[in-house]
C-alpha cells in the first residue's frame, strides 16, 4: 500500500517546492550581496580583502552558533507544531529567543574586550595593514550580534509554522540593505573597512526588527508573545537548550576548524590569501544554495517526526536530498566552466586572478566528486529527528580529524601547494561524511522518539 494510500501527505511535492524555492533564491541574493560586498571591499586594496575574508571566518565561528541554536531549538516548537500542541509552541518561540539572545549579547562582551588578543591568538602576525584593518572591521561587527540572534530565532520560529515567505523576506531586506549601505560607506564616503562594518551592523539591527515583527503575529501557530515579560518555562527550556546548545555547539566547532584552517591560510601571503578568498567566496553560491534544502529539512522532518510519521519523514528526506543533488550537480558544473570569468569580478592583479581561477575549479570538482549535498543535507535531516548526539560527534571528529588533519598534514608534506592544502582537506570531510550520511540513513537508527 502506497504513503498516500494510508495517510494524506504532510507535505506534497509542490508544497515542498514552495518552500524549497524561496529558500534557494535568497541563497542566492544573500551570496550575491556577499560577493558585491567583497567587490567593493577589494576597492579598498587586497590588504582590506584579506582582513575581511580573516574577520568574517572568527564572526562566522559565533555567527553559526547562534543560527545553531535558533534552528536545533526550531525543532522542539515544529514538532510540538506537528503535535498540534500550539500553546507550548508558542511558548518554546519564546524561550528559543530567549536562550540565543543572551548568549549572543554575552559573546559580544567578552570579545569587546579582548577583541585584539583573540585575532592574534587565531592569526599570529599579520602584516600591519591588514591587521589594523581586521581590527577596525572586527569590533564595528561585534555590535550587531544580539540583534543577528534576534532575527535568526525569529526566521527560525517563522519557518517552523511554515512561513518562509516572512522568513526570506526577512534575509532578503538584510542583505539589500548591506548592499545599499556597502554603496554608500565604501564608495560614497570613502571608509573602506569600517562603513562595511558599519552597513553589516546595521543591516543586522533592522534584520532583527523586521523579523520580530514578523514572529510577532498571533494568528501563527507558534509565535512571540509577551516576550518583554521574560517568563521562563524550565521544562521547555531545557528541551530548547539541550537541541539549540548541541546544534550551537557542533556548528561551533565546525568553524573552530574553520578559524584553524584559517591561521594555516594566513601564512601564505595577502596574494595568496586574496586568491583563495576569491574563489571560496564563488564555490560559497554553490554550497548556500545546496544549504537551502538542509534549512527546509528541520521543519519538514520535525512536523512529521512530531505528528508520529516517520514513512514520510523518510520520504521526505529523500526527496529533500535527490533534489540537492541535481542542484548541486548543475551550479558547480556551471562555476567550474564560467570560473575564468567570475574572478575578474575582482578588482585583482592579473597574477592573483589566475590564482583565483584555479582555486576556484579545484573547489568545483571537489563538490561535485564528493556528492557535497550528501555530506550535509541529511544530517539536519536526521537532527530534527532526534538524532543529535551522533551527528554532533560525529560532525565534530570530521571536521578535526579530516578537514583540519587533512590540510595540516598536505601543509606538512608539500607547503608548496599553499590554499591547495585546504581544499584537499575539505574534499576529504566532504567524502566520509557523504558515506557515513547514507550508512546511518539505511540503517534507519536516526529515527529517535519524540522531543515533546
Amino acid at each position: 500500500m502506497k504513503l498516500t494510500d494510508q495517510k494524506p501527505l504532510l507535505f506534497t511535492n509542490k508544497a515542498l517546492a514552495a518552500i524549497v524555492i524561496p529558500e534557494m533564491l535568497s541563497g542566492v541574493l544573500a551570496i550575491v550581496a556577499g560577493l558585491v560586498d567583497s567587490v567593493m571591499v577589494s576597492a579598498a586594496g587586497e590588504a582590506a580583502v584579506s582582513a575581511v575574508s580573516l574577520v568574517d571566518t572568527v564572526n562566522l565561528l559565533f555567527i553559526t552558533a547562534f543560527t545553531g541554536m535558533a534552528n536545533g531549538g526550531s525543532v522542539i516548537t515544529s514538532q510540538y507544531v506537528g503535535s498540534r500542541n500550539y500553546e507550548k509552541a508558542r511558548i518554546s518561540a519564546n524561550q528559543l529567543l530567549y536562550l540565543a539572545t543572551a548568549v549572543a549579547t554575552g559573546l559580544m562582551a567578552v570579545l569587546l574586550c579582548f577583541r585584539e588578543p583573540v585575532l592574534r591568538l587565531v592569526y599570529g602576525q599579520l602584516e600591519q595593514d591588514v591587521f589594523q584593518n581586521a581590527v577596525t572591521y572586527f569590533w564595528i561587527t561585534l555590535l550587531g550580534f544580539p540583534f543577528f540572534a534576534m532575527g535568526a530565532s525569529s526566521t527560525a520560529v517563522l519557518r517552523s509554522v511554515g512561513k518562509n515567505r516572512q522568513a526570506v523576506s526577512t534575509a532578503i531586506a538584510y542583505n539589500v540593505l548591506n548592499v545599499i549601505g556597502n554603496a554608500i560607506l565604501i564608495y560614497g564616503f570613502h571608509m573602506g573597512v569600517a562603513g562595511a562594518a558599519i552597513s553589516t551592523t546595521v543591516s543586522r539591527v533592522i534584520y532583527a526588527a523586521i523579523g520580530l515583527w514578523f514572529a510577532h503575529n498571533k494568528s501563527l501557530q507558534a509565535h512571540f508573545e509577551d516576550v518583554l515579560k521574560f517568563r521562563l518555562d524550565h521544562d521547555i527550556l531545557r528541551r530548547v537548550f539541550r537541541i539549540g546548545i548541541a546544534n550551537g555547539t557542533e556548528n561551533s566547532l565546525f568553524h573552530v576548524g574553520k578559524v584553524l584552517i584559517s591561521g594555516l591560510l594566513a601564512t601564505f601571503g595577502t596574494a595568496a590569501i586574496a586568491a583563495y578568498s576569491a574563489s571560496y567566496t564563488i564555490n560559497n553560491i554553490g554550497w548556500v544554495i545546496v544549504s537551502a534544502f538542509s534549512t527546509v529539512m528541520l521543519p519538514v522532518v520535525g512536523q512529521c517526526v512530531g505528528a508520529g510519521e516517520v514513512k514520510q519523514a523518510k520520504l521526505n528526506m529523500k526527496k529533500l536530498v535527490g533534489a540537492a543533488t541535481v542542484v548541486l550537480a548543475v551550479l558547480f558544473a556551471g562555476i567550474y566552466f564560467l570560473r575564468g570569468s567570475l574572478v575578474h569580478l575582482y578588482d585583482f592583479e592579473a597574477e592573483t586572478l589566475e590564482l583565483a581561477a584555479y582555486y576556484t575549479g579545484v573547489g568545483a570538482i571537489a563538490s561535485l566528486v564528493s556528492l557535497y549535498s550528501f555530506s550535509f543535507v541529511p544530517a539536519t535531516g536526521f537532527r530534527a529527528a532526534g538524532d543529535i548526539r551522533f551527528t554532533m560527534i560525529f560532525s565534530s571528529a570530521c571536521m578535526f580529524v579530516f578537514r583540519v588533519g587533512f590540510s595540516f598534514v598536505a601543509y606538512w608534506i608539500k607547503p608548496e601547494l599553499g590554499p591547495l592544502c585546504i581544499y584537499i582537506g575539505m574534499w576529504a570531510d566532504w567524502f566520509v561524511r557523504t558515506v557515513v550520511n547514507i550508512i546511518r540513513y539505511r540503517s534507519g537508527k536516526w529515527i529517535h522518539k519524540r522531543l515533546v
